[in-house]
């Protein structure tokens, strides 16, 4: 650990007290409470804690497995510590995230869908996003690549969010205290908490909606019950049905809908058969791709409409309409991508990504990877 010159030794001797109090309840698998994993996450986002004990603490709860409030209590901690926005439009903001980890080397769905989805107008998209960690390309690794400029700061990015509704939301520079746990976790090379409460941090504090989606069954049963503390309108926990944190077209799709009305949250559990939406099924390998190169290439060509794959363009229109109907703002998934469809093919989709680099990044490298397409 090393030692802040403006905490004195009797501040960091009770934090090692309180993280022995900790370990060694986990190793007793009791679950934290929510106060207790709250307080020793703002102590890691302070720098209070050594690596040896975040790793050993993330790999006891791994073991355990977490809870909800487990979960709820890292998400209060980080949210409380984090850069917070609150751009004023009058649609509504949806985010599109999932928890990684499917290891299926898709192309990047997520970041087409989200520029889909907001190019048709109907919602704007606060897309949270950072460098890929278990896929071969993440949003922060497309956007960098199309000229966006990751280090834009917070105000620039609320203006992106109200002038071209959208925004992409680099987790690292409005999370900056997760730096103190990034070695870790890349040194232990496996999914932690983080990686569950990653999509549940988004710093944009009015969200109407947010599609969530999980690699791990298990989450379709723990997550829905931390929307209602994120103060969500409207969420979708989704589950492919062969690990895809997304929608997929090759498989059927869990859907836990999570959603505020009459003064309360319901949910509903619903299977997605993407046929009875007239989408053809396809096979995983469609959708697959060998290297950051070709994610980034074959998502460019999808949101301007490039049509060498159908099977990538449809996954992309599935949920773009999850995003739609997530926004109240279509009647059904059909609708959702009917809407999205026409984005792409009268170029608004392609326009709203020119729009977004020409004002926050570097327009001459977008250019030069339309050439590649």
């Amino acid at each position: 650990m090393k030692i802040n010159a403006n905490k004195d030794f009797h501040y960091l001797d009770n934090i090692i007290n309180q993280n022995q109090h900790i370990l060694k309840k986990l190793s007793k698998k009791k679950n934290l409470t929510s106060k207790e994993i709250f307080d020793v996450t703002t102590n890691i986002l302070n720098g209070d804690c050594t690596e040896i004990f975040i790793s050993a603490f993330l790999m006891s709860l791994l073991i355990n497995g977490e809870s909800v409030d487990e979960i709820k209590g890292m998400v209060e901690a980080i949210k409380s510590n984090a850069i917070q926005i609150s751009p004023s439009v009058h649609l509504p903001i949806i985010d599109n995230c999932g928890t990684g980890g499917d290891l299926l080397n898709t192309f990047n769905i997520s970041t087409a869908s989200a520029l889909v989805a907001s190019s048709c107008d109907k919602v704007v998209v606060a897309k949270h996003g950072n460098r890929s960690s278990s896929s071969l390309s993440g949003s922060a690794d497309f956007f960098e690549y199309v000229g966006y400029n990751l280090d834009n700061k917070p105000d620039l990015i609320v203006q992106s969010i109200e002038s071209i509704g959208f925004g992409f939301i680099f987790a690292p520079k409005f999370h900056p205290g997760l730096k103190n746990a990034s070695s870790v976790r890349k040194e232990l090379g496996l999914r932690t908490i983080f990686n569950v409460i990653g999509p549940l941090c988004n710093p944009c504090t009015n969200l109407y909606g947010q599609i969530i989606g999980v690699s791990n069954p298990i989450l379709l049963d723990i997550v829905p019950q931390i929307v209602p503390f994120l103060g969500l309108k409207n969420a979708m926990v989704i589950y492919s049905h062969e690990g895809m944190d997304e929608l997929s077209i090759s498989s059927k799709n869990t859907i836990v809908h999570v959603s505020f009305q009459d003064g309360g949250y319901s949910l509903n559990k619903t299977i997605l058969e993407p046929s009875d939406l007239g989408i053809p099924k396809s096979a995983l390998n469609d959708i697959v791709v060998k290297n950051k190169s070709q994610s980034i290439t074959e998502t460019m060509r999808v949101i301007y409409g490039i049509n060498s794959n159908k099977s990538k363009e449809n996954i992309v229109l599935l949920n773009s309409a999850a995003i739609l109907l997530n926004g109240n703002v279509v009647n059904s998934f059909k609708d959702g991508i009917l809407v999205a469809k026409d984005s792409i093919d009268n170029g608004s989709a392609q326009k709203k990504l020119r729009s977004l680099i020409k004002k926050y990044g570097d327009i001459s490298k977008l250019e030069y990877a339309e050439k590649l397409l």
